[in-house]
């Protein structure tokens, strides 16, 4: 008989309020004597007063991303009221203002190198800088010329805070109507060759073939960087081999030291599709996947032959759809079997499984356009609410009943194992 008392319920502890943030961080500044890291840091008093400030909103309800998280800037970033290179700025970068709408905290200006190396020692919770990327053991995120004013580069201890802060400080409306939001599930990753390889140290080399390896047993393909001129989705180069041209968009990953130098990969892809590298470094990391950076991307949802692993996925896979999970609707529907064979799905009784996907505005609306009738886009309930356009059909279009089945794949399981038996 068991006479061990219960197990004490956790006990949830709220995360910590700007204001002690900045307390916690003014402190180990103190402790750590670092002062050398940076040009300008603000007085600890004016800082605590926009960290109240911050809390308040808060506590009124406001929805702020990036509450308390503290912001370093670099030299070449204007701060309203702080020295830069072109003196006393009157107002701030616009990367810093869209960062401390968001609730972010600036505590002041780093040194002209020191922007990652305040961020690696948590003085910082967040850098942004402009200019050329400074890869040392921060993840570091640079987005598509033109996305962000003044194109600058972000620095963060955590994937899920870099991809955050670049999404905050990008607006709607700087984003084309067609970019692709993935490649599919085998995407095309160049690698340099032994020839651009060879100056690196042998331990780098061999660092650098563990990660390809990994990314190779994770489905994706392998290419030599330029081989017959193949096209490729991702670019992946180690820390010490920047090969990306300066107007892509690039994702860095720190991976530890290897030697005694800080060791990692950088993701660069074409303009517009950093969601393909940003996937990836969630899949070398095992970091949250998270909402897609692009904020126009629309969400849809699939119920028949475009699920992953049937021949129409191969279409999302064009228009540059990025799978996002599954997805049940609400007791409202209902599955018939349509020439194809094909699943239709209609107005019912039942809850049915589909899958979630994100797509360009342009490419939702190729995949609108290209559906042949009966098929159509028309709003879906989900279980949790919510309402996606999916792919449905006309419920004139009668057939073979497969509401029983809920969920298309298993009507295909079934088929599988009817034939199996019959044979």
């Amino acid at each position: 008989m068991n006479t061990l008392p219960p197990e004490p319920e956790p006990v949830s502890t709220a995360p910590p309020s700007a204001f002690q943030r900045v307390i916690s961080a003014y402190e180990r500044l103190a402790e750590t004597d670092r002062a050398g890291d940076w040009e300008t840091l603000r007085s600890e008093e004016d800082v605590l007063v926009e960290a109240k400030a911050i809390d308040e909103r808060v506590r009124a309800g406001e929805d702020l991303p990036l509450a308390g998280h503290l912001l370093a800037a670099g030299a070449t970033t204007a701060i309203a009221g702080l020295p830069g290179d072109t003196g006393l700025a009157e107002v701030s970068a616009v990367a810093v203002q869209r960062l401390t709408q968001a609730g972010a905290v600036v505590l002041g200006r780093a040194g002209k190198t020191s922007v990652p190396a305040v961020v690696v020692s948590g003085a910082a919770d967040l850098g942004v800088e402009s200019g050329i990327p400074h890869r040392e053991a921060a993840f570091v995120l640079r987005a598509t010329p033109g996305l962000i004013p003044d194109a600058p580069v972000f620095y963060a201890r955590e994937l899920t805070l870099a991809r955050l802060a670049m999404g905050t400080a990008t607006a709607a409306d700087a984003w084309p109507a067609s970019f692709r939001l993935s490649a599919g599930e085998h995407p095309r990753v160049a690698v340099p060759g032994a020839a651009e390889l060879a100056p690196l140290p042998v331990a780098i080399r061999r660092s650098f073939e563990a990660v390809v390896t990994a990314f190779a047993a994770s489905g994706m393909r392998i290419q030599a960087l330029g081989s017959l001129g193949e096209p490729f989705d991702v670019l992946l180069t180690p820390f010490s081999l920047d090969l990306a041209a300066p107007e892509l968009p690039t994702v860095s990953v720190p991976l530890g030291e290897v030697a005694g130098e800080p060791f990692g990969i950088t993701l660069a892809t074409a303009a517009h599709e950093e969601q393909l590298a940003l996937d990836l470094a969630s899949l070398l990391t095992a970091a949250p996947a998270g909402e897609p950076y692009a904020a126009t991307s629309v969400e849809f949802v699939v119920f028949g032959e475009q699920v992953r692993g049937r021949p129409l996925s191969a279409w999302l896979t064009e228009l540059g759809a990025r799978y996002a999970g599954d997805v049940l609707t609400a007791s409202q529907y209902r599955m018939v079997l349509l020439d194809g064979p094909e699943a239709g799905v209609m107005p019912g009784a039942q809850a049915l499984t589909g899958e979630r996907w994100t797509v360009s505005p342009a490419g939702f609306e190729q995949l609108r356009d290209g559906l042949g009738a009966p098929l159509r886009v028309t709003p879906v309930r989900l279980e949790n609410g919510t309402s996606l356009p999916a792919i449905t059909c006309d419920p004139m279009a009668e057939s073979t009943e497969l509401t029983s089945y809920r969920d298309w794949r298993a009507y295909l399981r079934f088929l599988s194992t009817a034939k199996a038996r019959s044979a």
